[in-house]
């Protein structure tokens, strides 16, 4: 649905907000700019609830530049989560680690990751990668940014190919007045569940005219239902069940 559209659904056959409805010189209780901005944010609290926006191809989002003797980054700051990431022309992700790894990793061959001497490594090709390190400040100080930290720490000669990501993110950009034809990032399906969130936003002010706590209150949980059961459909996508058995050189794990 487009923003029109969905501001159209939000004031007429939500929040009623007609007038033909109200007394006094205003013919609407709620204004566009104010409506926008509500579904603004119910766009982002969505998204970040329910994991639904996946990203792989946005320059923004998904391309991380090595730098020279550099091996931390601030990503984007829609970025929730890096679910792969793949130095550009390589036919393999590269291996995630947790910062706890990061201190005890070698690299004994090609086919084994043997938490153990990682942090004497010297400068080279990155080859693992960790977000768990910390969170970092954008420059304005504003709001935190997911971080994502290389090892080892990339050398001159393999800076040229970007690492390319795969990641879970909110919206890049917001809605505006001015472009009533912008489409919501979230899949379609739960363009119509997001505005619960918009028309609790604005009932619950305390206002004899607009506001209405109760109905407020009906709408939160409508949406926080919707965005929990979203991120279960998202979260059954994205991990197959896994299984195990004997006589595979130990004990192993497979997916389905």
């Amino acid at each position: 649905m487009q923003l029109g559209d969905l501001l159209e659904e939000l004031r007429e056959n939500i929040l009623r907000d007609r007038s033909s409805q109200i007394d006094g010189p205003s013919d609407q209780l709620w204004t566009d700019r104010t409506l926008v901005r509500y579904i603004n944010e119910a766009h982002r609290r969505f998204a970040r609830m329910s994991l639904t926006i996946h990203d792989g191809s946005s320059r923004e989002a998904t391309y991380l530049t090595l730098l020279d003797s550099v091996n931390t980054y601030a990503l984007h700051p829609s970025v929730l989560a890096v679910v792969s990431a793949k130095i550009t022309g390589d036919t393999a992700d590269l291996a995630r680690a947790g910062h706890a790894a990061f201190s005890t990793y070698s690299k004994p061959d090609p086919y084994f990751f043997d938490p153990q001497n990682l942090s004497t490594m010297p400068p080279g090709k990155v080859l693992a990668y960790s977000t768990d390190e910390q969170l970092s400040e954008t420059d304005g100080g504003e709001r935190s940014v997911v971080t994502l930290t290389t090892f080892p720490i990339p050398a001159a000669p393999y800076l040229a190919q970007p690492v390319r990501l795969r990641v879970v993110r909110l919206p890049l950009n917001d809605f505006v007045l001015a472009d009533l034809t912008a489409t919501p990032e979230i899949p379609e399906i739960h363009h119509l569940e997001m505005l619960d969130w918009a028309a609790y936003l604005a009932l619950r002010i305390a206002d004899h005219d607009a506001g209405n706590p109760q109905r407020a209150a009906e709408f939160r949980a409508s949406f926080e239902a919707h965005a929990a059961q979203a991120k279960k459909d998202m979260m059954r996508k994205l991990f197959a069940p896994a299984q195990w058995g004997f006589g595979r050189n130990g004990f192993t794990w497979a997916g389905n």
